[in-house]
C-alpha cells in the first residue's frame, strides 16, 4: 500500500473500449482533461459586446505515455490503439476504479520511436492519444422555451413538407424552407437596420443598443442560411438516411443556439422601445422602427424554433 492507502502500481489504470492503460501495457504519464462552456459575444454598436451563456461545450482528454515494449507490453500496444480509433465508433471510458466516465472518440494517435535495437525495433515509445467526449447524436433534441411577446402571425414558415417521405426528403425539404426564410427574413432585417439607423440616431442613450441588436438579429437570420445551404451541399453527395439525419441533427443544434441571441435582441429591442416612449420629444416614427424590429426578431426566433421542432421529427 503507498500514502494515503492507495495501492501503487495498480494493473489498470484506465480502460477505453478494449484496450487496457496500466503498467503492464502502456502507462499514461499524465492525463490532461478540458470541459469548455460556451458564452458567445453579442456586439452592440458603439458599445463593448456582451456575453450570453448557451451551455456546456467539449469535453477533451489528452494522455501522453511512455511504454518500453521490450519490458513489458510488447510492441504492439500503439498498433492496438489505432485499431481502436479505426472502429469509427465511440468507446466507453471506465477509471481503474470502476467509475464509468462516459463516452470517448479518439480524434489522433501521435507516435514518437527512439533508442532502436537490431531491425530498426524501438525500445522506447513515447505516444499521446487525443479523445473527445461523444453525445448520443440521438439524444432528445434542444428543448426551447414558448414564444414570448411575438407578434400574432407564428403560421409555420419553415418545416417538413407533407409529401416528403424519407430522411433524406424530409431533411432537404426542411433545409430548403428554412433557406427561403432566412433569405426572406435578411432583406427585412437590411430595412429595419436602415430606419432603426436613421429613425433613431439623434437618440444616443438608445441607439447604440437598438443597432446593436438588429445586427445579432441579421447575423442569425445570415448564420441559419448558411447553415441550411450547408446541408443541402452534404446530403446531396451523400443522399443516404444516416448522413440526412446527422446533418439535421447538426442545424437543429445550430438553430437552438441562435433562437437565444434571437430572444435576447428582441428583447433588447422592446426594451429599447419603452426607453423611446419614456423619453420627451421622440418621434413617432423611432419608436415605430424599433418595435418593427423587434417583431423581426422575434420571426428570426420563431424560426429556430420552428426548425428545433420539424427536425425532432425527422429519424430513420
Amino acid at each position: 500500500m503507498g500514502v494515503w492507502g492507495y495501492k501503487v502500481g495498480t494493473p489498470v489504470m484506465l480502460q477505453l473500449g478494449e484496450f487496457q492503460f496500466g503498467i503492464n501495457t502502456a502507462a499514461f504519464q499524465e492525463m490532461a482533461r478540458t470541459n469548455e462552456w460556451r458564452w458567445p459575444a453579442q456586439d452592440r454598436f458603439g458599445l463593448p459586446p456582451v456575453l450570453q451563456y448557451i451551455g456546456e461545450g467539449a469535453e477533451t482528454i489528452t494522455l501522453p505515455g511512455l511504454i518500453y515494449p521490450e519490458w513489458r507490453g510488447g510492441f504492439t500496444q500503439v498498433a492496438n490503439m489505432r485499431e481502436q480509433a479505426a472502429k469509427g465508433e465511440p468507446l466507453q471510458m471506465v477509471a481503474g476504479d470502476g467509475a464509468m466516465l462516459g463516452q470517448f472518440v479518439i480524434e489522433g494517435v501521435d507516435e514518437k520511436q527512439s533508442i532502436f535495437a537490431d531491425a530498426g525495433a524501438p525500445r522506447k515509445q513515447e505516444f499521446t492519444l487525443k479523445l473527445r467526449r461523444f453525445y448520443d447524436a440521438g439524444a432528445k433534441m434542444p428543448t426551447v422555451p414558448a414564444v414570448t411577446g411575438a407578434p400574432g402571425n407564428t403560421r409555420p414558415d419553415v418545416g417538413v413538407p407533407a409529401s416528403a417521405t424519407g430522411a433524406v426528403s424530409k431533411a432537404t425539404g426542411l433545409a430548403k424552407s428554412v433557406s427561403e426564410r432566412a433569405k426572406g427574413l435578411t432583406a427585412t432585417i437590411s430595412k429595419a437596420y436602415d430606419t432603426v439607423q436613421s429613425k433613431v440616431a439623434p437618440y444616443t442613450a438608445v441607439a447604440a443598443d437598438a443597432a446593436g441588436a438588429v445586427m445579432r438579429v441579421a447575423d442569425v437570420a445570415d448564420e441559419m442560411q448558411t447553415t441550411a445551404n450547408r446541408l443541402l451541399a452534404v446530403v446531396g453527395q451523400s443522399p443516404i438516411d444516416v448522413t440526412a439525419i446527422s446533418a439535421v441533427q447538426t442545424m437543429a443544434g445550430k438553430a437552438g443556439r441562435l433562437l437565444v441571441a434571437a430572444d435576447s435582441a428582441g428583447a433588447l429591442l422592446r426594451a429599447s422601445t419603452s426607453r423611446l416612449e419614456q423619453l420627451s420629444g421622440v418621434s413617432r416614427d423611432a419608436v415605430q422602427a424599433t418595435r418593427s424590429a423587434a417583431a423581426t426578431a422575434d420571426q428570426c426566433a420563431i424560426m429556430c424554433r420552428q426548425t428545433v421542432a420539424a427536425a425532432a421529427t425527422i429519424s430513420e
